[in-house]
């Protein structure tokens, strides 16, 4: 496999969790080396898979010095946990920066270094952007995640999937110190790219979504989340919503990350219990489209009446201690 030219250039790890994707991984990681103008190490940790993944990664890191494979045998059980083990046994500290990757996308040749340059022109510390979602059948659509930034979105969604991320030395040295510390709650968190973006705007990091797109983001039947399109994603995303579970998950991360004393997640979260109806009326600081703003706010209303939320946030269950 063909390396770049690696003189004068930044030093990336690029973080690869891999799970059942013999179909797509070569192409994958082909497409991460032949990056422009960086100089790229992947460290890659497979899920026990029944597939022939890490026999695949295994032979690649045998034979390109730049592919580290984390050992091997241990069920994580979803991609979130595999990349919290990358983050905390992978020495980020080496590098300048830190990238994410799924085992099924296809780089484009300047997805680093484009986004090197956001970053160095905005003085920002994490970046994420828009990806192109495209089917086998060669249909295309454009992802788009670069709306403005709102006060709290950080609080109720992510920035654009995981695999857009580009993380300075200072925010993922941060990060690990605090995943580190409190290890023991960390695996309940099950929306990596929702907690990354959630430590760095809460803890003042500054943070870009890029209007452009760098990735082409591949769907098929095996997407763990995928590009969430069509009619039966869309119900399927409402069953989901309704059961409280991204409510949940917002609570996960503020007690996780000690948010509870900001003001404007004390006007609806406090004493153990939600205030919906005071979470609807904040609906336009907490998603950053608007047409998310006003399911969010429909949700927060359904959710109120069908009194969903009744004994799974209390505070004491997540984090005690």
């Amino acid at each position: 496999m063909e390396i770049k030219d690696k003189t004068c250039k930044p030093n990336i790890a690029v973080l690869l969790a891999a799970y059942n994707g013999e179909e797509w991984i070569y192409e994958q990681i082909k497409t991460i080396l032949n990056q422009n103008d960086v100089n790229i190490h992947i460290y890659i940790s497979v899920d026990l898979s029944t597939d022939n993944t890490y026999n695949i990664v295994r032979s690649l890191s045998e034979e390109c010095s730049e592919i580290t494979l984390l050992p091997y045998g241990e069920i994580f059980g979803s991609a979130a946990k595999n990349f919290y083990n990358l983050i905390l046994n992978v020495p980020i500290e080496d590098y300048d920066y830190i990238s994410l990757s799924d085992q099924d996308d296809i780089w484009l040749e300047d997805k680093l270094s484009k986004a090197i340059d956001k970053l160095n022109k905005l003085n920002a510390d994490g970046y994420s952007s828009n990806v192109m979602a495209v089917w086998e059948s060669g249909k295309k659509v454009l992802i788009k995640k670069s709306f403005p930034q709102r006060k709290y979105d950080y609080l109720f969604e992510a920035p654009g999937p995981g695999c857009t991320f580009l993380l300075k030395n200072n925010l993922i040295i941060g990060l690990k110190k605090i995943m580190a510390d409190k290890k023991k709650y960390l695996f309940q968190l099950n929306m990596h790219d929702w907690f990354i973006y959630a430590y760095a705007r809460s803890h003042n990091y500054k943070w870009i979504i890029d209007n452009k797109y760098y990735i082409n983001y591949r769907q098929h039947n095996h997407n763990e989340l995928g590009a969430n399109f069509g009619y039966r994603a869309f119900i399927n995303r409402i069953k989901i919503m309704l059961t409280g579970y991204g409510i949940s998950q917002s609570i996960l991360i503020i007690n996780y990350l000690e948010l509870q004393d900001i003001p404007f997640v004390q006007k609806w979260y406090a004493a153990n219990k939600i205030d919906f109806r005071n979470l609807a009326l904040n609906t336009n600081q907490c998603r950053r489209r608007r047409k998310d703003r006003f399911f969010f706010f429909v949700l927060c209303i359904l959710l109120l009446i069908i009194n969903k939320f009744k004994g799974i946030y209390d505070s004491k269950i997540y984090f005690a201690g």
